[in-house]
Formats: C-alpha cells, sequence, structure tokens
C-alpha cells in the first residue's frame, strides 16, 4: 500500500512538471504579399487575428498591440510589435498559469501558437 502511494505522488508530480514549457515568444515575418501594405491595415489585419480566439487587444503606439487572453481563472497578456516585415509575441504576464523562470504552464503557449496562426492567416489572406 505505501509503495502505490508514493507511485501516485510521483506520478502526479510527473504529470504536473509536464505542463510546464518554456515560455514561447515568436517572431515571425509578415507574408510578402503583405508587406506592402500600410502598417494601418497590418495592424487591422492584426487584431482581427487576434480576435478569432477573443484575445482583446489594446493598441498601445504605432507598431505596437497588448493582448489579453482570460478563460475562468487564467489569463495572459502579451505584447504585439510588428512593421512590414515582422511581427513578433512577447509575454508580458499572466495568472493562474504558473510562470516561473522562463517557463509557463502549457497551455499559455497553446493559445500563443494559436495566436500566431490566426494572425499569420488574416496576413496572408490580406482581408
Amino acid at each position: 500500500m505505501k509503495r502505490l502511494i508514493v507511485l501516485l505522488a510521483v506520478v502526479m508530480l510527473a504529470g504536473c512538471a509536464y505542463k510546464q514549457q518554456p515560455i514561447y515568444n515568436p517572431a515571425e515575418p509578415i507574408p510578402l504579399s503583405a508587406q506592402s501594405l500600410p502598417l494601418a491595415r497590418i495592424e487591422a489585419l492584426i487584431i482581427a487575428g487576434a480576435q478569432v480566439r477573443a484575445w482583446r487587444v489594446e493598441r498601445m503606439a504605432s507598431g505596437q498591440l497588448r493582448a489579453r487572453q482570460v478563460a475562468d481563472k487564467y489569463s495572459a497578456t502579451v505584447d504585439i510589435t510588428f512593421d512590414q516585415r515582422q511581427f513578433r509575441i512577447t509575454y508580458r504576464d499572466s495568472t493562474g498559469l504558473m510562470a516561473n523562470n522562463g517557463a509557463i504552464h502549457s497551455h499559455y503557449n497553446f493559445w500563443v501558437r494559436n495566436l500566431e496562426a490566426d494572425i499569420r492567416n488574416k496576413l496572408s489572406a490580406g482581408q
């Protein structure tokens, strides 16, 4: 019985550790088809991409946005910087996602990868 309890504890701890990953901060080129668009149009497409999955976006300055995702007791805030050549998504802060020493719960990276893909799709379509 004692062995079973120890084994269960080890499995639970391993499961918790598995969910921690390095924070994903992607930088991606703007698709060639969108590089000739005015910066204001690129910004609008990035915002539209973020809104696909209900990120709340706030304009900070030209080429700088802040986006926030909230789900139940969890939240994540990222900075999105961009120009006509690339966009970058950078971790800013979070709640409930166990951010510590450059690592975070895997769900944050899932959110950011989806955000990155949605922005890329909007920019590629140019609409």
